[in-house]
């Protein structure tokens, strides 16, 4: 401590005291000036050790300041926040407005094997030609692994960033996988064993035909001849269908203006069906746009609009079909309706399995595939459940999904 200063201050202070007792003296006894000399000296000294206090004051804030617990306050905090991150199994990645891939956390250091930022070859590989973290599907793979991808804004000041949050889905997505290829190859079975036995049986009896060498016996050959071709053709057309399915591409999605995009659907469905099937397309906000691959969402909603034209044909009212896309809080939805006599309760889990159809000369691909696309955008492709006596509802069978909205 300074005693010298503390020194002054006291003896300031008793000036002070000392200066006021004598004007008091000096005004009693009719000495107004010498008074007057006392009270200016009062301020003086009052004012001497109000400098001295405040300098105390300031003083000792400073060497409070200068603690090392002050200082280094706003570290430690840093440090426990990177600390609570690490303890953080899910990767988190950050791009502020630099373009930075920042690995926030151990697992995402881990993941991409960085100790900071994600070199340029890696933040290509993870987001394309977009390298922007908001145009990141809503899963991803990598290193083997699947992740789906949660994306969050963040604003401060005048300046934004994204986080994106990646949770490994890797057991469950193979548990899924494992279901649908017991369910694919069970489907697979009844479709080619409903194929090859007529297929085999037929054949063999053109062939004790043919060994009986007479007009009627060739005659009847040639029919079961005949049908053994069409159960060949449709044996192909089936593999083909197969095939389509499972080579589809990763989606390469961008943003795509959905007035441009529905009148190009709305076109096409016109082209193939003309004037038996009305379309009715609504768009919410002609504005709107979304996240999407535009070549596989065409191919995703034909489908749904041609299964839908199918169905609304077999009932007996006017067939339509209705495409529905509208705003859904942060996404956009899309809506396929039909007015057909809709899809029975026992049917509604069967509807999106491979090869699984109920019409004679479906290919059970439409739906599965229209699925595919839409889980490859981060989505899920839905059968809505019947809404009786809806003023809104064609009553037939509603597929609904929803997209990202840019």
């Amino acid at each position: 401590m300074d005693y010298r200063r503390l020194l002054l201050a006291l003896a300031a202070q008793l000036g002070v005291f000392a200066a006021g007792a004598l004007a008091w003296l000096a005004f009693a006894h009719g000495l107004y000036a010498s008074a007057l000399l006392c009270v200016l000296a009062g301020i003086v000294l009052a004012s001497l050790g109000l400098t001295t206090t405040a300098f105390r004051i300031g003083r000792d804030l400073l060497k409070r300041a200068a603690q090392p617990g002050a200082i280094f306050t706003a570290e430690l905090s840093r440090r426990r926040l990177q600390v609570l991150l690490d303890q953080t199994p899910s990767p988190l990645l950050l791009q502020p407005e630099s373009g930075q891939l920042i690995a926030v956390n151990r697992a995402a250091r881990t993941l991409f094997d960085v100790s900071y930022a994600l070199p340029v070859t890696a933040r290509r590989q993870l987001l394309g030609e977009a390298e922007g973290l908001a145009t990141l599907p809503g899963q991803i793979k990598w290193k083997g692994g699947t992740y789906a991808v949660h994306l969050a804004e963040m604003e401060e000041e005048d300046r934004s960033s994204h986080l994106a949050v990646l949770t490994d889905i890797s057991a469950d997505v193979r548990a899924a996988e494992a279901t649908a290829l017991r369910d694919l190859l069970r489907v697979l079975n009844h479709e080619l064993m409903n194929a090859l036995t007529p297929v085999a049986s037929m054949s063999k009896s053109a062939l004790d035909l043919l060994g009986d060498d007479t007009p009627e016996s060739r005659a009847l050959a040639v029919k079961a001849l005949e049908r053994v071709v069409a159960r060949t053709e449709n044996l192909s057309g089936f593999i083909n269908a197969y095939r389509a399915m499972t080579r589809l591409p990763p989606p390469v999605v961008r943003p795509v203006r959905l007035d441009d995009w529905l009148d190009v659907a709305a076109e096409s469905f016109a082209a193939q069906w003309g004037e038996t099937v009305r379309l009715d397309h609504i768009l919410s906000d002609p504005d709107l746009s979304a996240m999407m691959d535009e070549d596989q969402m065409w191919l995703c909603v034909g489908n749904l609009l041609n299964n839908g034209a199918q169905a609304a044909l077999d009932n007996a009212q006017p067939p339509v079909v209705r495409l529905h896309v509208h705003i859904d809080g942060d996404g956009v939805s899309v809506h396929v309706e039909d007015s057909g006599k809709g899809i029975p309760a026992d049917q509604a889990d069967q509807v999106f399995l491979p090869f699984y159809t109920t019409k004679a000369t479906g290919t059970g691909v439409g739906l599965s595939l229209a699925r595919q696309i839409v889980q490859g955008h981060g989505s899920t492709l839905s059968l809505m459940p019947p809404a009786p006596g809806h003023a809104e509802r064609l009553g037939g069978a509603c597929f609904a999904f929803r997209l990202r909205q840019a």
